[in-house]
């Protein structure tokens, strides 16, 4: 009589976890169902499709937490053959850039191999995850695949222990939450390019290098002639409150026994922190600086780039 007890227990224990877990998966399929009919809602085209449309949406995910959600997305990204970018938050906003060089066949027409970037914003505000792209001229996408492409990544960001899990293995593997330290001439060096090379692709430059923060320590090069300071002056009294500072990058190499005179080279350019204009301008030529950089615009073509970043003295 006790092992049939047991017994039956035992049966009762296997049924009530098989519900739990045909409850658990049903539950999360109603989730996923819910957020692709939020998804399919907010999906916008706007723009000339001859210039390359552009394409907005976004999801609703109850206790957002950004850092998770980003490092979800780039989790994703990866097993999709994307290349993510860096990750940068301010406040309770968190942005990450992605860019997709399509090998599937969602595009057609034109320019089909041109990476295109692919913004990612959450907001814990109002537990929005956004996605916002725009195509290439010459690049057409039907809306099923492009609705399709983007609700397929943004559904599956969870706030669960499995999210937040792939969020930890991304950001383990790519560091792209981090502050990057670099000396000047070593990033001139990345942004040069190597000798025996075709060159540099300017398309993939701005995108590896849009929107990163780095941690850059060198020396200033403020070289201008008499003119120039005095312009520079006059600029800032009648109430200008940023200035650009380059830093040196003569160190860089273009060959491999050096650099020829006339060669370009990587530069790295601060517009500096309204803020902290003072500072700034008492840096004097070769003075060494370490500034906090996030990149805002990049410059480039086969054989260099110019990096301009928006600047601050962390210290």
């Amino acid at each position: 009589m006790k092992f049939c007890i047991a017994g039956r227990q035992g049966k009762n224990r296997l049924v009530a976890i098989s519900n739990m877990v045909l409850f658990g998966s049903l539950l999360l399929s109603m989730k996923v169902a819910s957020a692709q009919n939020e998804c399919a809602a907010n999906f916008k085209i706007s723009g000339d499709p001859r210039n390359g449309s552009s394409y907005l949406t976004y999801v609703t995910i109850p206790h957002l937490d950004i850092h998770s959600a980003l490092g979800q997305v780039e989790k994703i990204s990866i097993d999709s053959g994307l290349a993510p970018g860096s990750e940068n938050y301010e406040g309770d906003e968190g942005t990450l850039t992605v860019v997709r060089k399509d090998k599937t066949g969602l595009l057609h027409l034109n320019n089909q191999n041109k990476g295109y970037p692919i913004l990612i914003k959450a907001n814990k505000a109002n537990n929005r995850l956004i996605m916002a792209l725009q195509l290439n001229q010459g690049q057409v996408a039907t809306a099923e695949n492009m609705q399709s492409f983007m609700c397929g990544i943004l559904t599956h960001v969870t706030m669960d222990g499995a999210g937040a899990a792939a969020a930890a293995a991304a950001h383990a593997e790519t560091h792209s939450d981090e502050i990057t330290n670099i000396t000047a001439t070593e990033l001139g060096q990345k942004l040069t390019k190597r000798p025996l090379t075709l060159g540099l692709k300017p398309a993939d430059i701005e995108n590896q290098y849009m929107g990163r923060v780095f941690r850059i320590d060198g020396q200033v090069a403020i070289m201008m002639t008499p003119g120039e300071a005095l312009g520079r002056s006059q600029s800032i009294q009648d109430g200008r409150n940023s200035i650009e500072i380059p830093f040196s990058t003569a160190k860089v190499k273009t060959g491999l026994l050096g650099t020829p005179a006339g060669a370009q080279t990587g530069q790295v350019i601060c517009r500096t922190d309204p803020k902290q204009l003072d500072r700034f301008m008492a840096l004097r030529n070769g003075d060494y600086a370490t500034v906090i950089g996030k990149v805002v615009q990049v410059v480039a073509n086969q054989f260099a780039a110019t990096l301009y970043l928006d600047c601050h003295f962390e210290k």
